[in-house]
Order: C-alpha cells, then structure tokens, then sequence
C-alpha cells in the first residue's frame, strides 16, 4: 500500500498536466469532403500553388466510396485560395475565402491561424451543393496532454 501512494500521486501530477497547442506546424490545409455516388475524380489543381505534389500522392492513395475526404493547402498569400477539380465527365471550381492570423502566442512565438472571412462571402463553387465551416487551428489555452492536437480549421462538404 505504501509503495501504491507514491505511484497513484506520480500519475495523477502527470495527468494534470497541461501543454500550449502551438497549432499545426505545417502550412495550413482545408479538409474538402465529397459525397455522391459514382465520383470519378481524375484530378484537383490548387491555383498559384508552390506544389501539387501532396494533392497529387493523396489522389493515388484515395478510395472509392461514397464518402472521402481530401486535404488541400490555403494559401498564406492571400485571404481566397481557388481550386479546380476534373472529373471524368465535368470541370468544377471552389473558391473558398478566410481572414488570416498572424499573431504572437506565449511558449509558441509567431503561429498562424484562419477564421471565417469579416465579409458575407464565405466560398464561390460551381458544386451542386457546398457548405464550409470555419474553427481554429489553434486551440485557445492550455490543453491536457492526453488530449493534445490542433483545432479542426475548415472543413468543406462538396455535392457534385
């Protein structure tokens, strides 16, 4: 018993601890949903982007079904990024836009988040359907360790 103390107190100071989310340490990316049934998706192209690459490999690795997700990187450029999607039997375009942020956060230094845009318009696509949600990719204060991870940012759900 006397030897069980000191462990439960050693794994219950753990437990409490807590760390910063610094958000993601890479560019940040848009999760795009589709859902349809027979959705041949030949290719995406992200305008003005440095690289198709990630784009590409996730293209070559996807699944087929009815629904599957892909992530895209948003341009740091500029508060819209555009990209084009091919099917096997059409073109469509999505336009999405967000306010960028670039601010100073203690223990991280200089992060960058997106939020929703200060104007009305949130997207331009030529999908049947589109909705797009907006949350933080950085987690505001501290967060269990247990629990750890950045925000979910933008999420899309597209319709052909």
């Amino acid at each position: 018993m006397k030897q069980l103390l000191p462990i439960v107190l050693i794994l219950s100071i753990i437990g409490a601890q807590s760390c910063i989310d610094c958000g993601p340490q890479a560019e940040l990316s848009a999760m795009v949903y589709f859902q349809g049934d027979s959705l041949k998706l030949d290719s995406v192209y992200a305008l003005n982007a440095v690289s198709q690459e990630a784009i590409d490999q996730q293209l070559k690795d996807l699944s087929s079904g009815l629904h599957y997700p892909i992530t895209l990187p948003i341009s740091l450029v500029s508060d819209t990024t555009t990209y084009v999607f091919r099917f096997a039997e059409r073109t469509d375009t999505l336009s999405i836009y967000y306010q960028r942020i670039f601010r100073y956060k203690g223990g991280c230094g200089f992060i960058t988040d997106a939020r929703e845009p200060a104007t009305a318009r949130q997207y331009y696509s030529t999908f049947s359907k589109t909705n797009i949600y907006y949350d933080t990719y950085v987690t505001p204060g501290r967060q269990s360790w247990t629990n750890a991870g950045p925000g979910a940012g933008i999420s899309i759900r597209v319709e052909p």
